[in-house]
């Protein structure tokens, strides 16, 4: 429009008005481009660009140790089937006599439940189809169980190598990105690789390591075979060439590996509470000549049908059974009482003692002291404060604080020491 024509129409005051406003909206539109325009160039430099695409990544953040660039590392997620064992019906009718006995002596040990803690009422909520298993003492009924155990995702974890409510982001790249995480973080603590530092760099490379260069770099520097027992349970991992670890195998293998810094001379170990006995299998890869486990007549269900699978019927005894020399003892949680004095080197409790009862809690630290000779470890969550393990034991009397720091493999839990007095 020619200019003396645009000066007339101005002249009308509607058209003014009309005409700034639009010149408004200009500025605005612009303004908001160039803040757009700003953001992205923030988040493109942000800690995990590679990461975000909606605000359901933001679950899996919050998992991870180590920024993640964009595109995102190379990785797999991958699931192995059970394989059903030939002697799965065998071993289904030990677990069975080992529970029934349980349930029978369970009414008159000197420790009682007092109220649910957190497991109990997920097994009597949540495992349904094993419980109805073992009421029937039908061996086929419940080996069948055991082989389709952890076909399913659960909103829970500590008993499967299933997808758990560890992530609540289940998009398998997201999965295989906090599995990956949790590798490279077993593999700075063991100095495989340096520990990366935001302040001046590297910083957000580790986890485009070569995955299975990695795994044989921490094979190596750990001195055991570290892949996990492949067709005994169902297992979602991030797939390797030593096998497909879970997220748990990798927790198992770190707890395995301080139990081992601390039992120089191999001696006994109990765990009070193992979910499905990771951490005892790569103990006793580690050169443990004795590991015991003290659990929940169902949770012993679950461990020892692992671990026979794992490491062999020969190596495992269960409740009731004459004990074998050498081997992993699953025994109910009662059975502490029955140990004999300093009788192991050290004591595990990881995941688990804030989630127990108090009088659980008392105790096991009372019965640790008695039948420890040196360390207690323990690798918990602080979420129920002041339900922590650390103010439980400063009730307590009888145990001095070696180290606490934050666990190298697992956000928001803290590994602590306590050589016992």
């Amino acid at each position: 429009m020619p200019e003396f024509l645009k000066s007339f129409f101005l002249l009308f005051p509607w058209v003014k008005r009309y005409e700034e406003f639009h010149r408004q909206l200009r500025s605005e539109y612009s303004n908001k481009d160039e803040e757009l325009n700003h953001l992205k160039k923030l988040i493109d430099h942000s800690r995990s660009p590679g990461l975000f695409s909606k605000e359901e990544d933001f679950l899996t953040e919050r998992l991870l140790s180590h920024p993640v660039k964009s595109p995102l590392p190379q990785m797999s997620l991958t699931s192995y089937q059970c394989e059903k064992k030939k002697n799965r019906i065998r071993v289904a009718e030990r677990l069975l006599a080992a529970y029934h006995k349980a349930l029978t002596d369970e009414k008159n040990s000197l420790l009682q439940r007092e109220g649910d803690d957190l497991w109990s009422g997920l097994i009597s909520s949540e495992l349904t189809g094993l419980l109805d298993a073992l009421a029937q003492k039908d061996a086929e009924l419940l080996a069948e169980y055991l082989d389709n155990f952890g076909t399913a995702y659960t909103w829970f974890g500590g008993i499967s190598t299933s997808m758990d409510g560890y992530n609540r982001n289940l998009e398998p790249q997201h999965v295989a990105l906090t599995y990956l995480d949790k590798l490279v973080c077993l593999a700075e603590y063991l100095g495989v690789l340096q520990a990366e530092n935001p302040e001046t760099g590297p910083w957000g490379d580790n986890l485009f390591s070569d995955v299975d260069g990695l795994v044989a770099a921490i094979e190596k520097a750990l001195g055991i075979d570290i892949s996990p027992p492949m067709g005994v349970i169902h297992t979602d991992g991030l797939e390797t060439a030593k096998g497909v670890f879970h997220y748990r195998h990798i927790n198992a293998l770190y707890m395995a590996s301080r139990i081992s810094v601390l039992n120089k001379t191999q001696g006994g170990v109990c765990e009070f509470g193992a979910g499905i006995g990771l951490t005892a299998l790569y103990s006793k890869r580690f050169g443990c000549q004795n590991y015991t486990i003290f659990d929940l007549p169902v949770t012993c269900i679950l461990s020892g049908h692992f671990l026979i699978h794992a490491v062999g019927e020969e190596n495992v005894c269960l409740y009731g059974e004459s004990p074998r020399a050498g081997g992993i003892n699953v025994l109910p949680y009662w059975a502490c009482l029955n140990q004999d004095a300093k009788s192991v080197e050290i004591a595990v409790n990881e995941d688990g003692m804030p989630e127990m009862t108090d009088n659980f809690i008392h105790t096991y630290l009372n019965e640790i002291k008695r039948i420890t000779r040196s360390y207690f470890i323990s690798n918990n969550h602080e979420c129920f404060a002041p339900r922590t393990v650390n103010n439980f034991i400063t009730q307590s009397t009888g145990y001095e604080r070696i180290y606490r720091f934050k666990s190298w493999t697992r956000e928001g839990y803290v590994e602590e020491c306590y050589k016992i007095q």
